[in-house]
């Protein structure tokens, strides 16, 4: 016979699950819907269906609630980062792991991060210069995070490697340029898609001189 004490703890476990679950997805709403400054902790719990206390047994600020949302981005970045190819560059390789999450959003896949968490970290991360850069800049205790593994287990280097700070902060402007002028409407992921890669574009233009000498 099953153990009646193990069910009811599976049970339990997976009700936490949807819980946590469910703020982490209000929050992208609300945020995306009224604006990250705008949006409370109190407004986050009651669209939650939530009390602000039981609010706190998950998270003990929004920053936390955000942090999720963006580990959660970086997980499926991360795990589409490790299916790109070795002969690219890293820049590249980080390019097309990003329109690869992005164009799988759009396009509703099963595995793909729902859209309105990654509409919801979008808008958050272009809310401002500051937040968008701090967000994408290499700090290994971030909720970024899992792309800066997945890319120094793919450059073969420790994680603190100087060359992954460099492929990682370079890569935070160019996300940050491709997202639009901060405070705007960042658009649908195939809008933002676009604009990565045509800012890609400028950027390997950039790799020889602009103007042909005279």
């Amino acid at each position: 016979m099953p153990d009646s004490g193990k069910t009811t703890q599976g049970l339990r476990e997976r009700k936490k699950q949807r819980t946590r679950a469910t703020i982490v997805d209000v929050a992208a709403r609300l945020c995306a819907e009224q604006g990250y400054e705008n949006t409370t902790v109190d407004q986050i719990a009651a669209a939650a269906d939530i009390s602000p206390r039981t609010f706190s047994r998950y998270f003990p600020s929004k920053e936390a609630v955000i942090g999720a949302l963006i580990e959660d981005a970086a997980e499926h970045v991360a795990a589409a980062l490790s299916a790109q190819p070795f002969d690219i560059t890293e820049h590249e390789a980080l390019m097309r792991a990003h329109i690869a999450v992005l164009r799988a959003t759009d396009r509703g896949e099963p595995e793909a991060m729902p859209f309105e968490r990654l509409n919801g970290f979008l808008q958050i991360v272009n809310a401002s210069p500051l937040l968008g850069l701090a967000q994408f800049t290499y700090r290994p205790d971030a909720p970024t995070r899992p792309v800066i593994e997945a890319l120094a287990r793919r450059m073969g280097v420790a994680g603190d490697d100087l060359a992954v700070r460099i492929v990682f902060d370079t890569w935070a402007v160019l996300m940050s340029s491709g997202l639009g002028a901060p405070g705007t409407t960042v658009g649908a992921p195939a809008e933002i898609a676009d604009r990565i890669e045509e800012t890609f574009a400028i950027f390997t233009r950039l790799w020889r001189p602009w103007r042909a000498p005279r």
